[in-house]
């Protein structure tokens, strides 16, 4: 015990230097001239990085169907490929995809099912498939259906998947920048249903902070970071001592 206070001692003043850097980061938090352009660069890099992964994911469903993989592989890689597509590609070109999807679903049989080759059943694609419809209703000017969609991608979710590496966030950037702040915030809240853990929990508190300060947001796993370098949010001492 008194080398864990010794130690606490030690590098209290170390901690305190650290929270003051971090603080003073972006003195004029979340109006910050130097942060608003950090999180324009973030925005241009997460668009540049959602249209090369529309190529790759392409090229994966192009790869499972030339190797004639089982059919939920194939719905995987597609589905996987479907939101970034309702994204980027002409809005007739990402629905004739997920029409695409569904004769894919249809199409593999009980046995296939009762097999286990259905991971979570269809719970991940599902949640990419109305991910991209909320897309095309947005890009096509449809709020309301955007919303419900986008809501519906997050109902009964029972994915290991989901529940381990969280949901998307692409539309949720887009939206919450584009100034639709409730959907935003309610879609973050249901995600506690599945996403669970410190983690998830860190990102959520980050992300209604970040909200509630009126900051731009990339919502990304740093983002736990850049709130307590804005001056949301405080360190743990006794967590980063690991004396708790």
């Amino acid at each position: 015990m008194l080398l864990k206070f010794i130690r606490f001692l030690l590098f209290v003043p170390f901690i305190i230097t650290l929270s003051k850097q971090s603080h003073a980061d972006y003195l004029q938090g979340c109006d910050d001239p130097e942060y608003l352009e950090y999180i324009e660069q973030r925005f241009a890099y997460l668009e540049s990085r959602n249209r090369r992964l529309l190529n790759d994911t392409l090229q994966d469903y192009q790869r499972s169907l030339s190797n004639n993989s089982n059919p939920y592989k194939v719905l995987n890689s597609l589905s996987r490929h479907i939101k970034y597509s309702a994204q980027f590609e002409p809005i007739e070109v990402a629905e004739l995809k997920i029409e695409r999807a569904f004769d894919y679903a249809n199409k593999m049989s009980i046995e296939q099912q009762i097999a286990g080759d259905v991971y979570d059943g269809f719970s991940s694609e599902n949640h990419y498939v109305d991910i991209a419809r909320a897309w095309i209703a947005y890009r096509t000017g449809n709020v309301e259906k955007t919303f419900n969609a986008l809501h519906n991608s997050i109902n009964d979710i029972d994915s290991a998947l989901l529940g381990a590496f969280g949901p998307d966030f692409d539309l949720v950037r887009q939206l919450y920048n584009d100034g639709y702040v409730e959907p935003v915030v309610t879609y973050i809240k249901k995600t506690e249903s599945f996403w669970t853990g410190k983690r998830p929990d860190a990102l959520r508190g980050a992300w209604l902070g970040m909200i509630n300060a009126g900051c731009k947001i990339q919502f990304d796993s740093i983002d736990t970071i850049k709130a307590e370098q804005l001056g949301i949010g405080a360190i743990n001492v006794q967590k980063a001592l690991g004396l708790d």
